[in-house]
């Protein structure tokens, strides 16, 4: 199989100012941390999550990664990566992972460009709306599995659990 042709871009385009811009109105703080990414910290109701925006060249590419406050022990790691495959399966787009070296459950999406120099402002609040709703809707499965000492299913069935009206 051949490779892809690539067009070859400048680091300086405008990728990094567009999402410099989501990220502003979002009132997320974000901090270049040189001129392929960008470091942002995103305020969610269960606290602060740090992230990163990444350029990439071969292929062409923004990664976008979102690290959940939560580190899980080695002992309920099986109970969370069934927990993880249980959640992927209701996300519409990108994916958490856990990270067995650090422990820790990152939520992750790469936006492509291969025939273009950046991605559309909406593609960028799409996966950071996308990101968002997704920390804000699992991470209390996730705090059950591994403070509560749950099961993945009853984790999830707690978390997705949507009481109507008010009490």
């Amino acid at each position: 199989m051949s490779a892809l042709p690539s067009q070859q871009y400048e680091a300086n385009d405008d990728t990094m100012d567009i999402i410099e811009q989501c990220l502003a109105s979002a009132e997320w703080g974000a901090e270049r941390s040189d001129e392929r990414s960008m470091n942002f910290a995103a305020p969610t109701r269960w606290g602060e999550c740090g992230g990163i925006f990444i350029l990439r060249d071969e292929p062409r590419a923004v990664h976008f990664s979102m690290s959940v406050d939560m580190r899980a022990s080695n002992t309920r790691r099986v109970q969370v990566l069934e927990l993880l495959s249980m959640v992927n399966e209701r996300l519409w787009m990108g994916h958490f992972e856990y990270w067995n070296d650090d422990g820790v459950i990152m939520y992750r999406h790469t936006l492509p460009l291969l025939d273009r120099e950046a991605p559309e402002k909406g593609e960028v609040e799409a996966v950071m709306q996308a990101a968002a709703e997704a920390i804000e809707k699992f991470l209390p499965a996730f705090n059950f599995v591994v403070w509560a000492g749950k099961t993945p299913k009853q984790a999830l069935e707690a978390a997705l659990f949507d009481t109507l009206g008010e009490a």
